[in-house]
């Protein structure tokens, strides 16, 4: 659906309206106020799943060492370690708003109803734009470069993807090792579900659960390959005479869970891309940072102006924040129609 930019005029409002009420703008100021405040509280639990909150532009990723006993005698001394796993990583940070306003004639006409319908279109403003860049930082195939006005030219880091960084594994390795969790598969298969469990799974960063989050287009074919379970409807009594899924996903999920394979919850996610499916661990350090402004006042989406220039009103909301890459094996992404790896189309980095 098409945004049409400008301040609102009578003609905009609802030709049902009950002007007798006398219910003006500034009377549900408050209540817009707390609408804007339960919104960044929802938002912050979905991002409970993907990201950590920062101020730092940038820092640095630190895993334990792979190590063992040193031999020693009765007069012996271990000699000092320190952790192996290292890699720098930055994050950008964006800035991005939305606005309403009015003449005087249609704020004194307009009704609650009104009010909370332009500023439910904000909300979802803010939704959408903050997912977009949350998939994005995601989505990336290796790293791409930002200019901050304090700090210069920052490099923004993906999921591994097969450079010169190193990770630790859990399969008794002494040293770390390069990985790619950008991948591509010509279709949906159960190995694929495997795979992402176990490239999850070999880290020590991670830990929980594993989650794949699927396309809506994508439920299908996942639902009918062998060893997919369907959760269990709680409204209905099944049978004792095949295997059921009897277990929970106690976490937030953007999304519907609808089932279990090879090790895996399946979630589907209607805003997810087609043709990709998104890993990730419940537990363990978070894939993504999310950067915001050291100044609480600057952090979250909120309104920051209001313009009152008789007979036109109006009112500024504004984001500041940014997506870059944490924990750089805390998901893996997979491309499921083709068997090379790409971005898919409108998630390149940077995101407007």
């Amino acid at each position: 659906m098409a945004i049409l930019y400008g301040l609102l005029s009578e003609k905009d409002l609802y030709a049902s309206r009950v002007t007798e009420s006398g219910v003006m703008v500034r009377d549900v100021v408050e209540s817009i106020r707390m609408s804007v405040a339960e919104h960044n509280r929802g938002l912050n639990a979905l991002l409970g799943l993907f990201a950590r909150r920062t101020t730092d532009f940038k820092t640095r990723f630190t895993t334990p060492a792979a190590a063992r006993l040193q031999p020693l005698d009765s007069s012996g001394r271990a000699l000092p370690i320190k952790p192996s796993g290292v890699y720098d990583v930055s994050n950008p940070l964006q800035m991005a708003g939305l606005s309403w306003g009015h003449d005087y004639v249609t704020g004194v006409k307009m009704t609650v109803g009104e009010a909370a319908n332009y500023t439910m279109t904000l909300l979802d403003g803010d939704t959408r734009w903050m997912r977009d860049h949350l998939l994005a930082a995601l989505f990336v195939d290796g790293s791409w470069t930002f200019t901050d006005p304090l700090h210069g030219t920052l490099t923004v880091k993906g999921l591994a993807s097969g450079d010169t960084d190193t990770y630790n594994v859990l399969s008794g390795a002494d040293t770390g090792a390069t990985d790619d969790h950008v991948k591509g598969a010509g279709s949906i298969t159960a190995s694929v579900f495997t795979d992402i469990r176990d490239e999850l799974k070999e880290h020590p960063e991670n830990s929980g659960e594993v989650v794949v989050l699927v396309p809506t287009a994508s439920r299908a074919t996942v639902e009918g390959l062998t060893g997919f379970y369907e959760r269990t409807d709680a409204n209905l009594l099944l049978g004792t005479g095949s295997t059921r899924l009897v277990g929970n996903l106690d976490v937030a999920v953007p999304g519907e869970v609808f089932g279990y394979i090879e090790g895996c919850w399946v979630v589907e996610w209607r805003s997810m891309p087609a043709n990709y499916l998104i890993g990730v661990t419940t537990g363990g350090e978070k894939v993504l940072s999310l950067r915001e402004d050291p100044e609480a006042q600057l952090r979250g989406f909120h309104e920051v102006a209001r313009r009152d220039d008789h007979p036109w009103y109006e009112r500024q909301y504004l984001r500041r924040a940014g997506f870059g890459a944490w924990n750089r094996v805390g998901a893996i992404v997979y491309k499921t129609d083709n068997a090379t790896y790409a971005v898919p189309t409108g998630y390149s980095s940077p995101m407007p």
